[in-house]
C-alpha cells in the first residue's frame, strides 16, 4: 500500500515525544524508543531522515521481518506495532508506528523504558498509574454473567491466524491468547471481548450499544425511507455483513479504454471501510444512548457515530490532521490484526488519500458535540447502463446474475434460498433484490407472501 502521504504528513512536524527521526538503523535503539513510545502515547519512528528533516535513506538491505519479529517477541507485554519499508524521494525509508499501550508497564529485554521530554530514559514512575486507569476503562470491566462458553471460538482462532501472520506470539489456546491481549480478566471476559466475539452480545448489550443501523432512502430526504437494516452481532460479523452489502449495493463498474478493461468500484471503496471502522473503533460503547448509524442517499452515503475525539474535532474545525488516541485500545489492536485498521491515526487522511486516488470527492467531516458525521459523496448508481465515447459502464454485479438466474428457473424461490444460492445474507439479498427492481430488471406479481418474481 503506498503510504508516501503519511510520511508527507510526518515531516511537516517537529521531532517531540510521539515523532523521532533517525539517521542509523539499529534495532536495539528502534525497540528502546518502541517501548517508550508503548508506556507514553504512541509515536512514529522515522528511520533514514535527520534532524533536519533532510532525506538521508538507508543503503543496506531493510530485514522487516527480523525487526518485527523483535519489537513482538523481546518487548513485553505483547502489543502490536507496524514496521514497513517505504520508498520515498527515490530512497528506502523505514516507517515504524505504535499506539499507545493497553498493558503498562512494557519492558525491552527486561528493561522498562519510558520517554521523559525527547528522551528515552529507564522509568516507570508515572507507568503504573497510567495502568490502574487502563484498567477501569469501560471496555476492560468484566462483563457479569458472561463466560468463556458465550464466544465464538472460530472467531477467535481467525484473529490468532493473522496475528501471527504478522509475526505476534503463538499462544497455546484461545485462552491464553485472550488473557494476554487483555481481553480476560482475572477470569472473566471483559465488555470488549464480548462486543467481540460473542455468539450472541444483544443477550448483554442494549442495541443502541453494540448494533449498526444502515438506512437506505429513495431521495435526499429522510422522510423518504425505502428499508433499514440492523446489524445486531459481534463487531466482526457485523463489519462483514456491512462490507458486502456495500459491494452489492454499489457494485463495480468496467472501464474499456481501448484496449484496456478495468473493473472499478462506483464508491471509494477503501476510504468508506476505514470511515466505518474508524466510527467503530471510536465509538463510547459506555453510553447507553449511544449509536451508529450508516445513511445511504442516492448521491451521498453518511457515517454517524456517536463518540467525537479531539483529532477528529480539530480536523473538523481547522482542517488539520491529528493522531488518534484510541477511545477502545483493546478493540483497535483485534481490527487491527484482522487487518481492519491501519497503525496509529491515519484514518483520516487514507480516506482523503483514496477519494482523491480514485476520482472521488474527499469526504466532510463534521462534529457536533459528540456526535460525528463523515460523508462520502457518491454519484447516483441505480441506472442500468452508461455509455460514453469508449468507456461503457456496467452496473449489474456477480451477485444479480445468480438471482436472476435462480429466479427464472424458480420464480416462488424464497429469500432464504437465494442467500444459499449465492453465498451471502438473507439482508444482502434484499439490497440486490431491491436494486433489480429499480434497474426493471423484476417485478413482484401478487402479495409479498404467496406471489413470485417475474423477469422482465
Amino acid at each position: 500500500m503506498d503510504n508516501t502521504f503519511i510520511i508527507d504528513n510526518l515531516l511537516r512536524q517537529n521531532e517531540s515525544d510521539v515523532l523521532e527521526f533517525k539517521t542509523m538503523l539499529s534495532i536495539d535503539n528502534i525497540a528502546k524508543n518502541v517501548t517508550s513510545m508503548l508506556n507514553n502515547r504512541g509515536g512514529d519512528i522515522l528511520v533514514g531522515v535527520n534532524e533536519s528533516k533532510q532525506i538521508i535513506g538507508i543503503e543496506k538491505e531493510i530485514d522487516v521481518n527480523k525487526i518485527l519479529n523483535t519489537l513482538m517477541y523481546d518487548i513485553s507485554p505483547a502489543a502490536p506495532v507496524d514496521v514497513q519499508e517505504v520508498a520515498y524521494d527515490g530512497k528506502k525509508l523505514l516507517l515504524i508506528r505504535v499506539w499507545e499501550g493497553s498493558q503498562k508497564p512494557y519492558s525491552y529485554k527486561g528493561t522498562y523504558y519510558a520517554k521523559e521530554g525527547s528522551q528515552c530514559k529507564n522509568s516507570i514512575t508515572h507507568i503504573i498509574s497510567d495502568r490502574k486507569q487502563a484498567d477501569s476503562n469501560w471496555e476492560r470491566v468484566p462483563l457479569l454473567g458472561a463466560d468463556f462458553s458465550d464466544l465464538d471460538m472460530e472467531e477467535v482462532k481467525k484473529t490468532i491466524e493473522m496475528y501471527q501472520e504478522l509475526g505476534g506470539r503463538k499462544s497455546s489456546d484461545e485462552e491464553e491468547f485472550l488473557i494476554n491481549n487483555g481481553l480476560i480478566q482475572n477470569g472473566n471476559v471483559t465488555n470488549a471481548c464480548v462486543l467481540l466475539y460473542a455468539k450472541n452480545p444483544s443477550r448483554y448489550f442494549s442495541y443502541s450499544q453494540l448494533g449498526i443501523r444502515l438506512s437506505v432512502f429513495f431521495s435526499e430526504s429522510i422522510s423518504d425511507l425505502m428499508e433499514v437494516i440492523n446489524y445486531n452481532d459481534n463487531i466482526f460479523r457485523n463489519v462483514e455483513a456491512i462490507f458486502s452489502f456495500f459491494d452489492n449495493y454499489y457494485s463495480k463498474r468496467i472501464e474499456i479504454n481501448n484496449p484496456q478493461r478495468m473493473e472499478k468500484w462506483n464508491y471509494p471503496r477503501v476510504a468508506v471501510r476505514e470511515g466505518v471502522m474508524n466510527a467503530i473503533v471510536h465509538r463510547n460503547y459506555s453510553n447507553y444512548q449511544g449509536f451508529l448509524d450508516v445513511q445511504i442517499f442516492p448521491n451521498h452515503l453518511d457515517i454517524i457515530n456517536y463518540g467525537a475525539m479531539e483529532p477528529i474535532i480539530s480536523y473538523a474545525n481547522k482542517g488539520t490532521v491529528g493522531y488518534s488516541v484510541l477511545r477502545n485500545p483493546d478493540i483497535a489492536y483485534q481490527c487491527y490484526y484482522r487487518k481492519l485498521i491501519e497503525m496509529r491515526g491515519t484514518g483520516i487522511m487514507r480516506m482523503n488519500d483514496e477519494c482523491k486516488k480514485n476520482n472521488f470527492n474527499k469526504p466532510i467531516v463534521n462534529v457536533d458535540s459528540d456526535i460525528v458525521k463523515v460523508s462520502f459523496l457518491i454519484n447516483d448508481v441505480h441506472s442500468t447502463k452508461m455509455k460514453t465515447n469508449n468507456v461503457e459502464t456496467v452496473s449489474i454485479n456477480k451477485t444479480m446474475e445468480k438471482i436472476l438466474a435462480a429466479i427464472s428457473e424458480k420464480p416462488n424461490i424464497t429469500k432464504k434460498e437465494l442467500a444459499s444460492i449465492c453465498g451471502i445474507t438473507e439482508d444482502n439479498v434484499e439490497g440486490n433484490i431491491w436494486k433489480l427492481k429499480q434497474m426493471g430488471k423484476i417485478s413482484r406479481v401478487g402479495p409479498s407472501e404467496d406471489g413470485y418474481w417475474k423477469v422482465m
